[in-house]
């Protein structure tokens, strides 16, 4: 039996329904990471879907429920080399971390002066559970069991102080015109309006 692919499925819909209402331009979407295809069906069904996913059965899932362009592919890799078509949006619903995936984006897609991004981040359970940190810029450390307070400290403050400040400066020259967050035990959903300085 397949793994469940999201867990209350009806708050990232909300996340994404908000920010796209207020904010969004017509373009196309990047979805690594799309499974069997639930979420883009239900919010992207009207635009030019790119979707990837390193699971052959979930990308045939997929296909068959979308009109777009729907690989098997690493997700951290960027697996459209050479497309032209620029994205209005992206929606990194990781399983875990979904930022060697956004970089590889970043670094090689096309991309809208508007665009609108979602994060699904579960970095603070490794925090909790082993002291493992993974930065959003790839780099790792861990931190020591005793004390425990450093673990509490980073924890507590992940999106405030790891990923947040990280963010702001590796989109440059975009800046952030909205976020919306919230948290579900030991992960983070995120998004962010975003929007390229002239």
């Amino acid at each position: 039996m397949a793994q469940k692919q999201h867990v209350q499925i009806e708050r990232k819909l909300h996340q994404r329904r908000r920010l796209l209402r207020e904010w969004a331009t017509p373009g196309a979407v990047y979805v690594p990471f799309i499974g069997d295809g639930d979420i883009a069906e239900e919010i992207y069904a009207d635009r030019r879907i790119f979707g990837a996913d390193i699971d052959p059965a979930r990308v045939e899932e997929a296909s068959s429920r979308l009109h777009g362009r729907i690989i098997v592919a690493d997700c951290d890799q960027w697996p459209f080399p050479g497309e032209q078509t620029p994205f209005a949006v992206a929606d990194f619903d990781a399983y875990t971390y979904p930022y060697h995936s956004f970089r590889a984006f970043w670094c090689s897609a096309k991309k809208q002066d508007l665009m609108v991004l979602f994060f699904t981040d579960t970095v603070k359970q490794a925090v909790k559970r082993s002291g493992h940190v993974h930065n959003p810029d790839g780099s790792t450390y861990e931190l020591p069991a005793l004390p425990s307070r450093r673990r509490s400290e980073v924890y507590n403050s992940w999106f405030s102080r790891h990923i947040w400040p990280w963010f702001e400066t590796y989109i440059q020259p975009y800046r952030v015109l909205d976020r919306h967050r919230y948290l579900r035990q030991d992960t983070v959903y995120w998004g962010a309006v975003i929007r390229r300085e002239r």
